[in-house]
């Protein structure tokens, strides 16, 4: 089963004071048997007990803490060669994954929603209003990034996207519903993460810092043990995007 890292323990509590104390409604271990599969470390194993950096495995690894749900974690190299018995469970190769017994769960969302019915306290489900928030930051990013292109029109797109959440929040926040975190932040916050580290070593790019709320946004979202014990370090995340898309390590922007 999934355990913090000693390391990241006094950093945890200084993030969030009871964040190891399980709360009144957990579920008994010996209940739950979840397996999470999700992306590993280049190089190291297949499967691997070491964590690549994949936001979309991060929002139901956050998840499964914020419900304090015991569970295993598994990772698998992203390319052609995964384990046979994994595709033979996961056709399609694709992760994050959940195993809940014997059931296979595919897809982040899927894996939500089967959480969520599942173990509903506490709830996380973002009232249908505020779902589709921030969901055209990532898109941008990725189109910006690939484009190798500083002076790309995504750029603008990007910044637009950052200004339309960060007017949301200031009228919503702190999170995107309110005043408790739910599925879409735990959907954004990786993503937008994975968009400031890579923009920032790759183009040069800083979100702009009048977007108060969002900043205060990143800083809650970051703060919070379950992001902690589920990050990738800054390294790991401007690599991966290196090779995804080819990039060197800076674009010429200057």
């Amino acid at each position: 089963m999934y355990h913090p890292e000693p390391s990241r323990v006094q950093e945890v509590n200084r993030a969030d004071g009871d964040a190891l104390k399980p709360p009144s409604h957990a579920v008994p271990s010996a209940g739950v048997d979840l397996e999470v599969f999700g992306k590993a470390a280049t190089g190291t194993g297949n499967p691997s007990t070491q964590r690549g950096d994949c936001p979309f495995s991060q929002r139901i690894y956050m998840e499964l803490e914020e419900k304090r749900l015991p569970y295993k974690a598994t990772y698998i190299q992203e390319g052609p060669d995964k384990p046979a018995w994994f595709m033979e469970k996961n056709p399609s190769g694709l992760m994050p994954v959940l195993r809940d017994g014997s059931e296979w769960i595919q897809d982040s969302e899927r894996i939500f929603e089967h959480l969520e019915a599942k173990f509903p306290n506490p709830a996380l489900k973002t009232p249908d209003e505020f779902k589709d928030v921030g969901s055209g930051i990532f898109p941008t990013f990725v189109e910006w990034l690939k484009s190798k292109d500083q002076a790309h029109p995504a750029k603008q797109d990007l910044i637009k996207e950052l200004l339309s959440f960060n007017q949301h929040l200031q009228k919503h926040g702190p999170y995107i519903a309110g005043e408790k975190p739910t599925d879409s932040d735990f959907t954004v916050a990786p993503k937008l993460r994975h968009a400031r580290v890579a923009l920032g070593q790759i183009m040069g790019f800083a979100f702009p810092e009048k977007l108060e709320a969002l900043h205060k946004y990143i800083e809650l979202m970051e703060a919070r043990s379950s992001f902690i014990h589920t990050d990738s370090p800054d390294e790991m995340i401007i690599c991966g995007w290196r090779k995804k898309f080819s990039l060197p390590e800076k674009l010429d922007y200057e």
